[in-house]
């Protein structure tokens, strides 16, 4: 993520997340947090801290809608770091057709899902992602034991396609990494070991996301939308 200020606007490196344009953007709000170790300082000083915290608003100039942009500054004499720690909405993904889906089970992890993913919380975002996942499988009709063969059912079924049940075990994969049993292990060394959980990044949690975002899409709008193109065939036909 970066905002760059140029001719008089401010432009964005990725689409707004409420309309999807490449939009330009005005700023709304600024604030910024000086920060000395663990202690939060305000108003105005005549000396640099070792970093701040930057809080901005941006209203998209093609929807009016507002982005909420959080970044840690490290000042240098020449140059800046700069670190996005929280971004609202999360940019990337294509609004949800939720009536279509209709399920409080599979958006309720959904939502919580962007929720974390947006407080960098990949970990709680994967699982939850994973739920979400496994509600949709067995609403669509998957039966067996496992996600994994639940999954391949409905592709047995004809329900979903070959591509969508490549998605839905991509999801699964990142998924099972938090939900199965903690693994742990000491050496003789006494160097201590986890699972591949804790190994999960917030770009992990983005790609699990996007793949989630295209099975939902495929499975539950995608359908609907063939039956309507089906149903105006129809209706020419008899014309």
């Amino acid at each position: 993520m970066a905002f760059e200020y140029s001719g008089g606007k401010y432009i964005s490196d990725t689409p707004c997340p409420h309309c999807g344009k490449q939009s330009t953007y005005k700023e709304i709000h600024e604030e910024v947090d000086y920060i000395s170790e663990a202690t939060l300082v305000y108003g105005d000083k005549p000396f640099y801290f070792p970093y701040k915290v930057n809080f901005r608003v941006y209203q998209c100039e093609h929807c009016d809608r507002l982005r909420l942009i959080l970044e840690r500054i490290k000042e240098y004499q020449y140059r800046k770091e700069r670190e996005a720690i929280l971004e609202f909405p999360f940019p990337g993904f294509s609004e949800i057709d939720r009536e279509k889906i209709r399920h409080p089970l599979i958006l309720g992890d959904l939502d919580e899902g962007m929720r974390c993913l947006a407080a960098n919380s990949a970990k709680g975002a994967i699982v939850n992602f994973r739920r979400a996942l496994q509600a949709a499988v067995l609403l669509l009709g998957g039966k067996e034991d496992s996600l994994q063969d639940q999954i391949d059912d409905l592709y047995k079924k004809e329900i979903i396609r070959g591509k969508t049940r490549d998605i839905a075990h991509k999801v699964r994969a990142f998924g099972n990494l938090g939900s199965h049993p903690f693994e742990i292990s000491i050496d003789e060394g006494g160097e201590i070991k986890s699972d591949e959980f804790n190994k999960l990044t917030l770009e992990d949690a983005t790609q699990a996301a996007k793949m989630l975002v295209l099975f939902l899409e495929d499975a539950f709008v995608y359908p609907e939308k063939l039956d309507s193109v089906d149903q105006r065939l129809g209706e020419l036909k008899k014309k």
